[in-house]
């Protein structure tokens, strides 16, 4: 029997039904097929969505194929590729004005994102070239030929061959990464940019204990590692996108959370490592704007020195494990009433810790081989750290703070009081006089926590002149206290001010901004409000610039400086200050917030509101 033919094919058709075609692979199905659990199409939109009528929505993401994955990266490297022409496009067309304002967002670490929004919406192009441009074919010029080691430049980690100084593990101290290598990361730029001012833990003694995965060290535990985990990713990424930024955030917030779930779990319990940790987790909460969590650290902390102070003296025939415990506790509790000095400075309130008068400061000491500091991640040479200077010479000065500030935010002036004012500019003039030679203030490369000492040192001087205003006034706060100062108060704080930014500089030309001591932040934001009040003088107007800059820089890191700078912002529009306009790209994403977003505190007032989205927690 003779075979039937098939019947002819449509027109148009394939020949083959719907059936009978073979089915086009898909990399990704659409939102709505997955939740659904439905075969989809892979059109835009698919069949599905468009029987049910529902929005059809792809994830490019989530393609995980080795093709979709290379798409994806060409992609972005088109995107960066075009950025990159339309910047030097701008840079070689802008004016005079538009150059500059785009080069201080480059220069504050601006991301590729913030640079093409900036590009995109504020920019005019002025046809002319400038000599801001040529300095900038300059720099590229000499970028080239010093190739990738420039210290100047701080890479991602994920990039970077340089190679760890220590390395520790995840476990047992931490649950929420298994990777050792992401810890040891953490954990080293943490020692590089937060220990070195404070110096409130013993790094040696921490690292045995922490490479040794005992879990009943006496200089380590889980609660400590998680603190500083969480401090640090703060300083992990390198800010190249908003991705990257919100992808240290979140990993931030669950190393905190789970810092937090091993406090409670102490129920009350004191050690060294406890109190240690505790100092980390109250000025973590503070920068990332968690008052309500930082608060209450705060009163922990208070009580935790109090219940630790009596276990710290070592007998005579102690071995060496007391010693060593004795000794690093004695650093412990000047290092936390460095933190508690500095921040009742920033947050104009009485400090809870007390100078421990019945303790010694540690000796000073200069071993060359073991005191070294090493910008990690950057790759560099090793210079002198000066550590145990540094940390004498902060506790030296907190002592001088704690005179000057506690009668004031304690609401115990008088008119003897202000009659300490000369006396305690005095102590300030013998503190600096008296500094070692390796300490002394110089127009040279130094390490970026000697430069902190230094800022802190000038702010120290601003808050006098502040305080002893507000006494004048009889204890009346003013957002505008320069303006209310003798000539020469004002030019006292000014000088502070423009040394402040000067100090800035020296810290930008050797490490860049995208890394710096928190130490710094407080500083910045006092001699910016300083400066703001008479930006009609030529070298005021160049220092608030420059510190705009590393405060910009700094804003993108940590939430409590964003709302500073914004306050700074809003100062000016309420009392009529007109910025420089090179700042423009700087305070443009604050220009453009609504006015119901933006901070209606006095910027003088640096105590950040309470967020009531922190969730409840227990005063343990």
């Amino acid at each position: 029997m003779a075979e039937s033919n098939p019947p002819p094919a449509p027109p148009g058709g394939s020949g083959l039904n719907e059936a009978q075609q073979k089915r086009k692979n898909v990399g990704t199905a659409c939102s709505a097929c997955k939740t659904r659990k439905l075969k989809c199409s892979g059109t835009s939109p698919c069949t599905n969505c468009i029987k049910n009528n529902v929005e059809c929505t792809f994830d490019a993401g989530a393609d995980k194929r080795r093709r979709g994955v290379l798409k994806r990266k060409v992609t972005q490297l088109e995107e960066k590729e075009d950025i990159l022409i339309r910047l030097v496009s701008t840079l070689r067309e802008s004016g005079t004005r538009r150059t500059i304002q785009l080069l201080n967002l480059i220069r504050s670490n601006a991301s590729l994102a913030e640079i093409k929004l900036y590009i995109d919406t504020q920019l005019k192009f002025e046809l002319e070239k400038t000599p801001e441009l040529v300095e900038v074919c300059n720099e590229i010029q000499r970028f080239e030929q010093m190739g990738s080691r420039s210290r100047r430049r701080i890479l991602d980690a994920q990039r970077s061959s340089v190679e760890p100084l220590f390395r520790v593990p995840a476990a047992p101290w931490t649950t929420v990464t298994v990777d050792d290598d992401h810890v040891s990361h953490l954990i080293l730029l943490w020692f590089t940019w937060v220990h070195p001012f404070y110096n409130w833990i013993d790094r040696g003694l921490f690292l045995r204990d922490m490479q040794s995965g005992t879990l009943d060290s006496k200089f380590c535990s889980p609660f400590l590692v998680n603190a500083i985990l969480a401090d640090a990713c703060a300083y992990s990424d390198s800010l190249e996108s908003d991705a990257s930024s919100r992808d240290a955030a979140a990993q931030g917030a669950r190393f905190y959370n789970e810092a937090k779930r091993l406090l409670d779990k102490e129920e009350g319990r004191i050690t060294l490592a406890t109190a240690q940790g505790l100092g980390v987790l109250w000025t973590c909460a503070f920068k990332t704007r968690k008052d309500r969590h930082g608060w209450i650290h705060q009163s922990q902390l208070a009580y935790a020195v109090q219940e630790l102070f009596p276990s710290i003296t070592a007998p005579r025939d102690a071995d060496g494990d007391a010693l060593d415990l004795a000794r690093a506790a004695n650093v412990t509790i000047w290092g936390l009433f460095n933190i508690a000095m500095t921040h009742a400075i920033s947050s104009k309130k009485a400090p809870l810790i007390k100078p421990p008068q019945k303790l010694r400061l540690p000796s000073i000491t200069h071993d060359s081989d073991a005191d070294l500091w090493v910008p990690y991640p950057t790759e560099s040479e090793k210079l002198q750290a000066h550590t145990p200077c540094t940390f004498r010479a902060l506790c030296s000065l907190n002592e001088i703070a704690y005179d000057i500030t506690y009668p004031h935010f304690h609401g115990e002036v008088s008119s003897s009081e202000t009659e300490k004012i000369d006396e305690l500019q005095r102590r300030l003039r013998e503190w600096q006089s008296e500094l070692p030679v390796c300490l002394k203030e110089r127009d040279t490369i130094e390490v970026p926590h000697v430069l902190c000492l230094h800022m802190y040192q000038h702010a120290l001087i601003i808050t006098v002149y502040e305080l002893l205003c507000k006494s004048e006034r009889n204890g009346h706060s003013d957002d505008r206290p320069i303006r209310k100062m003798p000539k020469s108060h004002q030019e006292a704080c000014l000088s502070s001010a423009r040394s402040i930014s000067q100090l800035m500089r020296l810290h930008r030309s050797s490490w860049g901004v995208e890394r710096m001591p928190q130490g710094t932040i407080q500083p910045i934001n006092m001699a910016l409000l300083v400066l703001l009040e008479r930006l009609d003088v030529p070298e005021n107007r160049d220092a608030f610039i420059n510190l705009s800059i590393a405060a910009k820089a700094a804003s993108r890191r940590w939430r409590s400086s964003k709302a500073a700078l914004d306050r700074i912002h809003t100062q000016a529009i309420v009392h009529g200050l007109h910025l420089p306009t090179e700042t423009d790209s700087l305070f443009a994403d604050f220009g453009n917030r609504p006015e119901n977003e933006r901070s209606d505190e006095s910027p003088f007032n640096m105590v950040e509101t309470i967020e009531t989205s922190d969730g409840d927690i227990s005063d343990s």
